[in-house]
């Protein structure tokens, strides 16, 4: 296809990876792309950068960077929007910010679990930007994350790139096929609800990789008011958000200690807007589960730093036979089991959890496949794969899901020691 990834000539792949150098952040899910910008200007990294896997030791003020007001020439995500399917999948350079959250629970054929986690972002610098000839040129500037879970090998390794939308090193396109990339990492359709998605890095034991095909087998989850997903009492500071779910999921990871064929189910999450961190959001707790009978569930909080968690967030529940529904603030009850420290950041994360849905009769918990799931990228966060078992109207149900933690840890924390 004509928009597949190129490579940066300038940055051939090395023994030893580059590594580079924007700051550890810990910053809410709806909000750290608007600091892709910020990170790549202070870093000098417009020309682009290689997978790596330690992080720097550089720090910036998270809280700082998230509040300033984008260029109010972006667009607004202030009502609800038609969907068209597949051409929404591709970009929306009308608003500052989008992102495409792939993540999966895979098992192989002894049944022992791995999870993934493919992640492009886009941030646009200028709202009208101003035509230039050099094919460099670019008003866009690209973030991925690739990670892998190894719950056999217990063990989760993470890496990072950036570069400018020029020149074909990164992009997206909706039309006439979705596909989104960075360098050699894409997420590309390859036949009507069909797509595949490739990555790889270096790690001092070995490669590590993933070429899995993933297949549509349900309608979008439109969250929030049909899909204007409200992050903050603010009136705009929202995104338009939308989720593919129950997507099989077979293919390959590469570990260092050689390739495992798996099968499973995925998600993918998909959002776009210009908003700002509200003032007295300080983290995000993000949970999306996909049951064996089918139900799926993406709730979430918003931790504040004065009380109780925002009551605007909208989740929602899917039953088997397609029917959505919102989950609210008040319809869930949720309990933290566990505290794990990751031993580099030193940051103290929930891990393990009791989740209650009185409304929907549902008590689930979840377990972490491998507890040090740390993303230690650009900045820090928590993403991670979990195991899920409990009860639906009284009879016993289990599943699989992902998690992210952002925003935890005090002052100081979250360098690399």
């Amino acid at each position: 296809m004509n928009h597949l990834p190129r490579t940066n000539p300038r940055l051939q792949d090395t023994t030893e990876p580059v590594v580079c150098p924007p700051a550890l952040l810990r910053v809410p899910r709806p909000w750290t792309h608007l600091l892709l910008a910020s990170l790549l200007l202070l870093a000098g990294l417009l020309g682009g950068c290689q997978a790596r896997q330690e992080p720097s030791l550089a720090r910036a003020d998270v809280v700082e960077m998230l509040s300033v007001q984008p260029d109010p020439d972006f667009a607004r995500a202030y009502e609800r929007r038609p969907f068209r399917f597949p051409q929404d999948h591709g970009p929306h350079p009308a608003f500052r910010t989008e992102w495409w959250y792939f993540t999966g629970n895979l098992l192989d054929d002894q049944g022992r679990p791995y999870g993934f986690q493919l992640t492009f972002f886009r941030t646009g610098l200028q709202a009208k930007p101003e035509e230039r000839a050099s094919s460099w040129a670019s008003s866009q500037l690209y973030m991925a994350h690739f990670a892998v879970t190894d719950g056999p090998g217990d063990r989760h390794v993470s890496f990072d790139r950036f570069s400018r939308g020029g020149n074909q090193l990164a992009g997206a396109t909706g039309e006439p096929a979705f596909a989104v990339w960075l360098e050699d990492w894409s997420a590309q359709e390859t036949a009507p609800g069909v797509f595949r998605l490739q990555a790889s890095a270096a790690t001092e034991e070995g490669p590590v990789a993933l070429d899995l095909t993933l297949q549509e087998t349900r309608p979008p989850l439109l969250h929030g008011d049909q899909g204007l997903s409200q992050k903050g009492p603010e009136p705009g500071n929202a995104s338009y958000y939308y989720s593919l779910v129950g997507l099989e999921t077979q293919g390959t990871l590469t570990l260092p200690r050689g390739p495992v064929p798996v099968t499973g189910v995925s998600w993918m999450d998909h959002e776009f807007g210009t908003s700002a961190l509200s003032p007295d959001a300080v983290g995000w707790d993000w949970f999306g589960l996909q049951l064996e009978d089918g139900t799926v569930l993406m709730f979430a909080q918003i931790r504040t730093a004065d009380g109780p968690p925002q009551a605007i967030f909208q989740g929602t529940l899917a039953w088997p036979d397609g029917r959505q529904e919102p989950i609210r603030a008040q319809d869930f009850q949720l309990e933290a089991l566990e505290r794990w420290t990751s031993p580099v950041t030193g940051i103290t994360y929930p891990s393990g959890w009791r989740v209650r849905f009185p409304r929907f009769d549902l008590e689930l918990t979840l377990e972490p496949i491998v507890r040090d799931q740390e993303m230690r990228v650009a900045f820090v966060y928590y993403e991670g794969a979990v195991r899920v078992e409990g009860t639906l109207a009284g009879q016993p149900i289990r599943g699989w899901g992902y998690v992210e933690l952002t925003g935890y840890g005090g002052p100081g924390e979250g360098l690399a020691r």
